[in-house]
């Protein structure tokens, strides 16, 4: 009885030896972290090794995509460890020994979004695979000196089947679709406001991520106030031997802004006196309640 006792306790304790050695081999457990920021928003995970003194960067995975975020320290005003709330000061002291790093071979696309900057971590492509879905995502931007945004930066990524990002030869072809509200007859019109091509080569890719510039050319949504400031953007890629993969998202091509809203309704401009604005006294603009006319002057 006392041997048999002995022999599970002997049993016993080669188990948790064999389990905290597994531990130690797999590595420590990092905290779980939740923040939430001064505009509202709460972000959890991880925290990710490339966070400094400046920004917290907050890591989670989940089905072989890791999706990161990146948010100032000035910015959170709430924090909490394991679930137990702490004060930001001590999150604040305590993040360098709480950093992990993500999975290993894992490359990084940075997506700018209205709320800072958010990263898609997509594995390199291996040998045979096949292309099974385009992912997309664009953002304003300002391609020259003056001040109004110029067109889209478009990101793409063509995944595998294990949902890694590869590079890619072939060609992009994007459509714009927005809607017309005609303040002169009150009509609701939905409309192509532009299309582009664009070649696409192996060599565009960074780590199976690529980005063009989409330049407004017959459009321009400062100007033409009876747009409404939220499109649809379609890209279709087409694969030589592959076929053709296609995406669509919500685009914002007029932003946000209640200054330049008021500005508009007062003094029928978006933009100050004094602003370098490229277009603003030749382009056609729309006239609340009037339609499309053209603005000589201010």
């Amino acid at each position: 009885m006392i041997a048999s006792l002995f022999v599970c306790v002997r049993h016993g304790l080669l188990w948790g030896l064999f389990f905290s050695f597994s531990l130690l081999v797999m590595g420590e457990a990092k905290a779980s972290i939740v923040v939430q920021t001064i505009d509202g928003r709460e972000l959890s995970g991880e925290i990710d090794e490339r966070t400094t003194a400046e920004a917290l960067w907050i890591r989670r995975e989940a089905n072989q995509i890791v999706l990161t975020s990146s948010v100032s320290w000035d910015s959170i005003v709430g924090a909490a460890i394991d679930g137990e709330i702490v004060e930001v000061a001590t999150l604040v002291e305590q993040w360098p020994g709480m950093m992990s790093r993500g999975p290993a071979g894992i490359v990084a696309l940075a997506v700018k979004s209205p709320h800072g900057y958010r990263e898609k971590r997509l594995a390199a492509r291996p040998k045979g695979s096949r292309i099974v879905a385009l992912e997309i995502d664009a953002v304003l931007v300002n391609l020259d000196r003056d001040v109004e945004p110029d067109g889209f930066e478009l990101v793409i990524a063509a995944l595998d089947e294990q949902g890694r990002a590869v590079p890619v030869r072939g060609n992009i072809s994007a459509r714009l679709v927005g809607e017309r509200d005609e303040k002169h007859s009150g009509r609701i019109r939905f409309e192509e406001l532009q299309r582009w091509s664009q070649p696409v080569a192996r060599e565009d890719f960074l780590d199976g991520v690529a980005s063009y510039a989409l330049r407004f050319q017959t459009v321009r949504p400062e100007f033409d106030w009876e747009l409404i400031p939220v499109a649809l953007l379609n890209v279709r890629l087409g694969i030589p031997g592959e076929g053709n993969f296609e995406a669509s998202i919500p685009v914002e091509i007029r932003q946000f802004n209640p200054f330049r809203d008021q500005l508009q309704k007062y003094e029928r401009s978006r933009f100050l006196s004094d602003e370098l604005s490229g277009e603003v006294r030749r382009q056609r603009v729309a006239w609340p309640g009037r339609g499309l006319t053209t603005w000589a002057g201010r």
